[in-house]
């Protein structure tokens, strides 16, 4: 990211996409790039899940288990996604525990989606992520 001319491009675009765009950065290069290395990474960590744990249909469970993490999380901060994760996990126990008993259980596959958008209500860059400032 320091030395190539690709790198140097990324950070540009990463930090400022108009203003990378008036110095002469192809962005729809780096924008396939950028998707190429993430379908990539995506990609390989798939095959590293799948021959160590197996693939089965209710993988997709795990994934779609992330949206309601970063949510809360905050799209713009790592730390913010683990702390998420940790949020979701125990609020999902407590809830099967405490609310499951009073609506007759099987809540654990949906209480994260309610709890994130009890989230996008009240904090919608999630608890660590960056609110925009417009300036009109």
């Amino acid at each position: 990211f320091d030395r190539t001319r690709i790198g140097v491009a990324l950070r540009a675009v990463a930090d400022d996409a108009r203003a990378a765009l008036s110095i002469g950065v192809d962005i729809n290069h780096i924008w396939r790039v950028v998707w190429a290395v993430a379908g990539l990474v995506g990609l390989v960590a798939g095959l590293l899940w799948g021959a160590r744990q197996g693939v089965q249909f209710s993988l997709s469970l795990v994934v779609l288990k992330a949206l309601p993490v970063l949510i809360i999380g905050g799209f713009t901060s790592i730390p913010g996604a683990i702390v998420g994760g940790l949020i979701v996990g125990a609020s999902e126990a407590l809830a099967e525990t405490y609310l499951g008993p009073l609506v007759g259980g099987g809540i654990t596959p949906w209480f994260a989606y309610v709890l994130a958008l009890v989230f996008l209500f009240i904090r919608p860059a999630g608890l660590f992520g960056e609110r925009q400032i417009e300036r009109v």
